[in-house]
């Protein structure tokens, strides 16, 4: 039997990089082991892509030792083909991890093995969530402080277990739950966290739903994991039909017709570049006043009367404005917020101000699916380019295929008129 052998980690790092030298990796790359050719899936052209490097006629690739032993050989074909099949023991996948204090992102495997009967989800919201919408949701077995107060959720996990907060973990009661894994943000360190759960033989999964540029492949790792592959690329296609009809009604814009955006975080006179209302502006056909800045920051009002915004939109959620999400029953508390911010000393004669372009936006329109998001926003900075879109719409039509739910509450303030 013809094989090739690698000292691991140096197995991984050359083939990242030859990988992306021989232009096979891409955005939409399936970052799991087994995906021998670096395209979006698992079939059978990945069986003849190791046969390839058996036979020293493809270059190897960083996915290409399925079974992830440190050897490409006939072995990880046989992997290949339970994959397709759905009836792998397990499965490895890459881990793209970068907490807010690291200056760069690290890429670590993470081995899972299958099936997975139970999962804490403590992802915040967003994997209670994203594991509701892949009719998963009889598997989640733990969750974190609050998520119980996303009213799109409740009826899915209101007798769920509580663990902890998102970056403070009850270990012992996890431990006692004995989940097949634990699902939780790459976002955040929880190295010591690892350490304790690997001890008891339950693997870590980090993977980040809310981000727009790694939804893609953050969903499909997921789904691969559930063999939930057709719900999966259901929810993807939902992202990418929606985005694409923002992108491609903003794409010829010139910079004059772009409206001068201050997006404000759920604090007062907060901004920051990783949050839902700041990457959404420039999708959406706006130039973000703040755009240099990195990480949060707190912003003097006079800053921001300095570069006079057209349009201010304030991002929230119900620990900041409790009529708001999906349990809303008015817009009260919303028109106050917007009232308060037109208040502000000295922004009478703010261009934002002056003509009502003051807007209030609930994260929880984002979550998992921010196309949604970005369609309020897109109205807000361009209502003539989208009279015909209609945000509240397209979030019922996720609600009802997703979660099975009709659309109510109050996500943004004020709504436009759809023609």
């Amino acid at each position: 039997m013809k094989k090739l052998r690698y000292f691991l980690p140096l197995f991984l790092a050359a083939f990242a990089t030859l990988a992306i030298m021989s232009g096979l990796a891409s955005e939409d790359t399936l970052e799991i082991f087994g995906n021998a050719n670096m395209d979006d899936t698992i079939n059978a052209d990945d069986e003849a892509y190791i046969q390839g490097i058996i036979g020293g006629t493809n270059k190897p690739t960083e996915f290409a030792d399925a079974n992830y032993d440190g050897t490409v050989d006939e072995k990880d074909i046989e992997q290949i083909r339970q994959i397709i099949a759905g009836e792998e023991k397990n499965l490895t996948i890459m881990q793209i991890i970068q907490p807010h204090s690291a200056p760069s992102a690290t890429r670590e495997p993470v081995t899972v093995p299958l099936p997975i009967k139970s999962i804490a989800a403590l992802t915040g919201t967003y994997g209670p969530e994203m594991l509701c919408a892949l009719g998963e949701e009889d598997k989640i077995v733990a969750i974190v402080n609050d998520v119980k107060k996303r009213g799109e959720l409740r009826a899915f996990i209101n007798d769920t277990p509580e663990v902890g907060k998102t970056t403070e973990w009850d270990m012992e009661k996890i431990l006692t739950l004995k989940p097949d894994i634990v699902l939780a943000y790459a976002i955040y360190d929880y190295s010591k966290e690892r350490k304790i759960l690997q001890e008891a033989g339950i693997p870590l999964v980090q993977l980040n739903f809310h981000v727009p540029e790694t939804y893609k492949n953050e969903t499909r790792k997921l789904g691969w994991m559930l063999n939930k592959r057709e719900r999966v690329e259901q929810l993807i296609d939902f992202e990418q039909e929606h985005m694409d009809f923002i992108k491609d009604r903003v794409k010829d814009l010139k910079d004059e017709e772009k409206p001068r955006v201050f997006g404000e975080s759920y604090k007062d006179l907060q901004t920051g570049s990783g949050n839902s209302v700041s990457r959404a502006i420039e999708p959406c056909g706006g130039i973000n006043i703040f755009k240099e800045i990195n990480g949060t920051k707190e912003i003097d009002p006079e800053e921001v009367l300095k570069k006079n915004p057209q349009v201010i939109i304030k991002m929230t959620f119900l620990t900041y404005i409790p009529q708001s999400g999906y349990d809303a029953t008015n817009s009260s508390q919303m028109a106050e917020k917007a009232k308060d911010i037109m208040n502000r000393t000295g922004w009478e004669n703010m261009d934002a101000v002056k003509n009502s372009r003051v807007y209030i936006l609930s994260s929880d329109a984002a979550s998992l699916h921010p196309s949604i998001f970005n369609s309020y926003v897109a109205k807000w900075l361009h209502p003539e380019l989208f009279e015909d879109m209609d945000p509240v719409a397209i979030h019922n039509e996720w609600l009802q295929k997703f979660l099975g739910e009709d659309f109510k509450g109050v996500y943004g303030y004020p709504l436009m008129e759809v023609k």
